[in-house]
């Protein structure tokens, strides 16, 4: 097999979706011979780091060409464009259509709630913006932190969820990975440590890893993160040097654990006991439980709170909230104006009206009863192989070997359902210990079963192992 060193990928244009327009670019440059029969294609991550596209989108790509004999996927080694011997390989001169099509695709890596945001509702609260929209947001350059009123709109969104703050202190940002971004920005500048669990929030860990700071993995038990292993790890940490832990204390991702309000407290005792800074990712804090509180509420001197709306309203809102303890906030407000001048006034409008008119509330009331019919459905297909069912939610952790992780993962792409890849969420890429997460939110109960019932299978098969004890 060839090894892929100079081919240049491309996107066709086009009103087709991304993934097909990928696709047909990769089989153009194959039929015309850039992409001979053999060469090895970039790996998932790279190409769509290389396209700054989603990695699910290349893998789409990528089995839609398979599914058309164009390539052929090698567990462990890549995939690669067919040759002549390989069965089912077509004929790779001029162009042909797919006559039998694409196997339709499952997602279960996209971590977003069901659309409860209705289309007229929409429509009709963008059709409204005109009247309560101020010509000057749109015309001049607003406050990096936030237009004054969308401010106060946050802050009272946010005394919901459990978080009092003075309005001075909100700022927002372009969503909740923006603030993940300003947040570890601001509190290790150049250098620091995070510690972590050993799997958390893909996004978090590209941050930290972008800005070349190192990853500690804490360990974990059924309530999260351990606190005594925190303290073990702090006490050996250089004095020198920032330490920084990274929690989301309410669903994690991807474990589903909710911290018990006694467990939240023991982990902020270790942090004042070494002066560590946290920063808090509760973007679901819809599904906190009552005798629960924020970490910010808990130790406001050294936490950076974070949240947002994809989680609660859509991912589309791209609105974000960062808190930030208050002798940092100058020093927040400085990162933020250097990594985007402002938010979009017409989307921090947008979740400005839906706040004040109720829809933020009645969502969030929808989606905290949404959930229980999927995790009943997961959980009666594959029990005996998750490692608990969250309290609410829409996403899942199935633990296992690495090695085995990679392998269903493969294997259930084939099979036309996405996970997301097992290593996208390890803090210590050479860990061992890995697993699936399953995000169960957009998909259809119908097709929620149907993808199940087919990983359920793929584990099952010849090389199962043992469900978790």
């Amino acid at each position: 097999m060839k090894t892929q060193s100079s081919w240049h990928a491309w996107v066709e244009e086009g009103t087709a979706t991304l993934y097909e327009r990928l696709a047909a670019a990769i089989e153009s440059d194959i039929r015309n011979g850039l992409l001979p029969p053999g060469t090895r294609l970039p790996a998932h991550r790279q190409l769509a780091q290389q396209l700054q596209i989603a990695v699910g989108t290349v893998t789409r790509a990528y089995l839609h060409l398979e599914q058309q004999g164009l390539v052929q996927g090698q567990h462990g080694r890549g995939t690669f464009v067919a040759t002549s011997d390989q069965p089912g390989a077509p004929a790779l001169s001029g162009r042909s259509s797919a006559s039998g099509g694409a196997v339709e695709l499952l997602d279960l890596s996209l971590n977003v709630p069901p659309p409860l945001i209705a289309a007229e509702k929409l429509a009709t609260t963008l059709a409204q913006l005109p009247d309560a929209f101020l010509a000057a947001d749109f015309s001049n350059y607003a406050d990096a932190s936030g237009v004054p009123r969308h401010r106060q709109a946050l802050t009272g969104w946010l005394s919901g969820q459990g978080v009092q703050v003075d309005v001075e202190r909100v700022l927002i940002t372009h969503g909740a990975q923006h603030a993940l971004a300003v947040a570890f920005a601001a509190t290790a500048p150049t250098r620091g440590t995070v510690y972590t669990e050993p799997h958390t929030y893909g996004g978090a860990l590209s941050a930290v890893r972008q800005a070349l700071r190192q990853l500690v993995a804490v360990p974990v038990d059924e309530e999260g993160m351990i606190p005594g292993a925190l303290a073990e790890d702090l006490q050996g940490a250089n004095p020198e040097e920032p330490a920084i832990v990274y929690l989301t204390p309410t669903l994690h991702n991807p474990y589903g654990i909710s911290m018990p309000q006694h467990r939240r407290r023991e982990i902020i005792a270790v942090c004042r006991h070494h002066d560590t800074t946290i920063i808090e990712d509760d973007v679901y804090s819809t599904f906190r439980t009552p005798h629960t509180t924020p970490l910010v509420a808990l130790a406001p001197e050294r936490t950076w709170y974070i949240n947002g709306f994809s989680k609660c309203m859509g991912p589309g809102l791209r609105v974000g909230v960062l808190i930030a303890p208050a002798q940092q906030l100058q020093r927040a407000a400085t990162i933020l104006q250097a990594t985007a001048l402002a938010v979009s006034p017409i989307m921090a409008e947008l979740a400005t009206r839906w706040i004040q008119d109720g829809t933020a509330r009645d969502v969030a009331t929808a989606l905290r009863a949404e959930p229980q019919e999927r995790l009943t459905l997961a959980d009666t297909i594959l029990g005996d192989y998750l490692a608990r069912r969250p309290a609410g939610g829409f996403h899942l952790w199935l633990p296992l070997p690495r090695q085995r992780a990679e392998e269903v993962a493969h294997h259930i792409a084939r099979a036309g359902v996405l996970v997301t890849p097992p290593a996208s969420v390890l803090t210590d890429p050479a860990g061992q210990s890995a697993g699936l997460r399953l995000c169960i939110g957009r998909p259809t109960l119908h097709e929620l079963d149907r993808g199940l019932r087919k990983l359920r299978r793929i584990l099952a098969g010849p090389a199962q192992l043992a469900p978790p004890s």
